[in-house]
């Protein structure tokens, strides 16, 4: 009874078998990898934004103008700072030049001083060690009696007073109405006038022989004698009439008439001027006696200073 089986439920059976028998199977190498990262998540960020570089990029730019900015504030302090040393410094500077030139002439005050420094760079002729140029006006200055203005003009100029200074010059010039305070060193009878004519100094009397009145003037050559200025007779005008000094001399009458009037003068300056100073030229100048002084190659710390010279009695 167990052997009766019937032949179609075999077939079926045989059937089935191959069915399940050919079941696909799964191939685990033709699945994609997945691997697990621990990040924090900037990567995935970057991957999922496409604009992800220009939000990179953006910190290096503000970076860079950070730099500007701060590059365009350290040349603004240095410009400024540069412009204080200059302002600043040249004010002490001036007021220092002013101090010691008002000491060094035996001036009455700084009043009327003017200092120029020059338009250079203060900070770099500092660098070198000295100034090129310094002008000094000075609006009053005594020259033995005599009210005139002068010009001091210095080049290379050591900050180190101790070491001298190159070039010094002083021009002083007297204006013809202080001549007047002259006439005593300009002859030694009355005069009626003293004026300026071209490169001379003219002055005028009268002569009286007998009850007969003669105008006389004398034209006088200032030139510089030394620590004085001496006044040179060049020419006689006896009325219209021009004579040379020379014939008048030798003329016994007018001569001894003339007395002093054709004799030379000086008008010594000595006790005015520091021995460190010389007088190199004197002329007329327009409307002025100029009187051109020296001081070159002497420190301004030199005694010769501080010394003046002296004047003969008169």
């Amino acid at each position: 009874m167990a052997n009766d089986k019937p032949a179609s439920s075999g077939a079926q059976s045989d059937d089935d078998d191959d069915d399940y028998g050919t079941q696909p199977t799964l191939d685990l190498s033709a699945q994609p990898t997945v691997e697990l990262t621990l990040d924090d998540g900037s990567a995935a960020s970057a991957a999922a934004s496409p604009g992800s570089s220009d939000v990179t990029a953006k910190p290096k730019k503000r970076r860079r103008a950070l730099w500007w900015t701060l590059s365009g504030v350290v040349v603004f302090l240095l410009v400024v700072g540069v412009v204080l040393v200059e302002t600043v410094g040249r004010a002490i500077a001036t007021d220092l030049v002013r101090d010691k030139i008002v000491a060094s002439l035996g001036l009455d005050s700084s009043d009327g001083v003017a200092v120029d420094l020059g338009s250079g760079s203060l900070l770099i002729q500092a660098v070198t060690g000295g100034l090129d140029v310094v002008t000094i006006d000075i609006d009053r200055f005594e020259v033995n009696g005599l009210t005139s203005s002068a010009r001091v003009v210095a080049t290379e100029v050591p900050l180190d007073s101790s070491k001298p200074i190159d070039t010094l010059t002083i021009d002083v010039g007297v204006p013809g109405d202080q001549l007047d305070k002259l006439a005593g060193n300009l002859s030694g009878l009355d005069l009626d006038s003293i004026t300026l004519e071209g490169s001379a100094i003219r002055v005028s009397t009268v002569f009286e022989l007998l009850f007969i009145k003669i105008p006389v003037a004398v034209d006088l050559l200032p030139v510089a004698a030394g620590d004085a200025i001496a006044f040179e007779p060049q020419s006689v005008l006896l009325g219209d009439e021009e004579i040379s000094v020379v014939d008048l001399r030798n003329n016994q009458l007018f001569s001894g008439l003339a007395g002093s009037l054709l004799d030379s003068r000086e008008f010594c300056v000595a006790t005015s001027l520091p021995t460190a100073v010389t007088i190199d030229n004197v002329e007329i100048d327009g409307d002025e006696l100029m009187i051109q002084l020296s001081a070159n190659g002497i420190a301004l710390d030199d005694e010769a200073w501080e010394q003046y010279g002296t004047c003969p009695e008169q």
